[in-house]
């Protein structure tokens, strides 16, 4: 286990800027999990820390020590990339002798490792087979296992799990958990995907344009997005946005005509904002309520088992999407209402985007 730091970090492609500012501490043995999407600069950060890449400005430490100007074979760091990039010719215990081979261990240590790396990502029974002999799931265990074996001070994984199918992702993924909590070790993990980010992290940084949004645990970015990048990005389905003309004594003047009760710590008085709140802090009331929530015409149903999703296009233009009680039903065309619950909207700036508290 080791800290990791990223201090004033800085990449440039000539006059393009990739990453502009980033500083990082990652205590030892937390689970830090990079999302954003693509081209935010998560990828370019994580091969800076691997020494894959060169740094424009900055440094990167581990416990208090730069390491930006070692080779990444110097770094103690393990990297899992995307691709497996085993190699077909040798079996998984060659596959993951290899690298202690390479480094000059004695054959008693590497087989002591590899059997406690095998051990731990349950690969005993696939030993002797070649990657061409394993599934998606298996080979990616392997690459991780190849990983361990060297027992590095920081582990790297750069969206490992993306050529995998959606069963193999949910499994790989507890496995990965599994793993991180067997070994306490410090983990810095990129993804696009944020089921993998909140089920998965101590705490998320998401990334936009090369900087940092906002850093927290994924309950933090859910229920206390610092703005609205951060709002439309975290959430499945994401969250509803909707204009708001002005906010006079506690009530919100949507775009739409309609009012809306604001909850009592947010701002009584305001020019134009956003208003955000997530499928599950709407309501359907129908067509006949006297509400004055917002009207609009369901556009479509998503019925998903144990939740509904429908989606509905507001008369001032904006669409929302609702999560319903599975067992109503809003067919196409239909005439609503929609009311919003006041404990569950979020205020954001029109013109800067932040947050409003």
């Amino acid at each position: 286990m080791a800290n990791l730091q990223v201090s004033a970090l800085h990449k440039s492609y000539g006059n393009v800027k990739v990453l502009d500012g980033i500083d990082l501490d990652i205590a030892s043995g937390e689970f830090l999990v990079l999302l954003g999407p693509s081209g935010c600069g998560k990828s370019t950060l994580l091969r800076i820390i691997a020494g894959l890449e060169d740094e424009s400005a900055g440094d990167v430490l581990i416990d208090g020590k730069s390491i930006a100007h070692l080779p990444p074979a110097k770094r103690g760091i393990a990297m899992v990339f995307q691709s497996y990039a085993l190699y077909p010719h040798l079996t998984v215990r060659g596959n993951m002798a290899l690298v202690l081979k390479q480094a000059g261990y004695s054959k008693e240590e590497i087989e002591a490792r590899v059997a406690e790396s095998a051990r731990a990502l349950e690969l005993e029974p696939l030993m002797d087979r070649k990657p061409s002999e394993l599934s998606g799931g298996q080979r990616q265990r392997v690459a991780i296992g190849r990983a361990i074996v060297r027992d590095p001070k920081v582990f790297l994984f750069d969206e490992p799990l993306s050529n995998l199918d959606a069963a193999l992702r949910g499994q790989v993924r507890l496995e990965i958990a599994q793993l991180h909590q067997r070994l306490s070790a410090t983990m810095v993990y990129v993804t696009h995907d944020q089921v993998e980010a909140m089920t998965l992290a101590d705490r998320i940084v998401v990334m936009n344009g090369g900087e940092i949004q906002q850093i927290g645990t994924p309950r933090d970015l859910y229920e206390h997005p610092a703005n609205l990048f951060v709002a439309g990005f975290i959430g499945s389905p994401a969250m509803n946005f909707v204009a708001i003309e002005k906010i006079a004594g506690g009530s919100a003047v949507l775009v739409s005509g309609a009012s809306q009760v604001l909850p009592a710590g947010l701002p009584k008085t305001h020019g134009a904002a956003t208003l955000g709140v997530r499928p599950g802090g709407c309501k359907i009331l129908g067509a006949t309520s006297k509400t004055k929530g917002m009207a609009g015409e369901v556009l479509l149903e998503e019925y998903l088992g144990d939740a509904t999703y429908v989606h509905v296009r507001l008369d001032s233009g904006e669409n929302i999407v609702v999560r319903e009680d599975p067992a109503k039903r809003h067919a196409p065309g239909a005439r609503v209402t929609i009311e919003m619950d006041p404990a569950a909207i979020h205020l954001f700036d029109a013109a800067t985007g932040k947050r409003l508290d």
